[in-house]
């Protein structure tokens, strides 16, 4: 078993410049916390996703569905479907749950 401590995490996405930190790493799952607006371009990944958001308001696009988005929605992302946050009102944190490690956001093959 792996505990982590979110308040930590978010403290650490905070002080940094990055707006992606990776979580945890495991065979079958990988987790990342992340920050929208983000200048890094959005690409359909190779697993399904699970978004929480943290916190932070705005909408988000998967596919042609569009959705209202706020603290505690939960999104959800079929593997190979465009999806992005858009007319954020408030920066939008959200913790990411990919459903192997195969792929993650920051680019990297486990």
């Amino acid at each position: 078993m792996t505990n982590v401590s979110t308040a930590d995490m978010l403290a650490e996405l905070e002080e940094g410049d990055n707006h992606y930190l990776e979580v945890l790493s495991e065979e079958s799952l990988s987790v990342e916390l992340a920050r929208y607006p983000n200048p890094e371009p959005k690409t359909p990944h190779k697993t399904d996703e699970l978004y929480y958001v943290i916190s932070g308001t705005g909408k988000a696009y998967v596919g042609n569905e569009r959705y209202t988005i706020e603290e505690g929605d939960v999104l959800y992302v079929e593997q190979g479907t465009e999806h992005d946050f858009f007319d954020i009102e408030s920066e939008i944190t959200a913790l990411i749950i990919f459903a192997n490690n195969d792929e993650s956001v920051l680019g990297r093959s486990h």
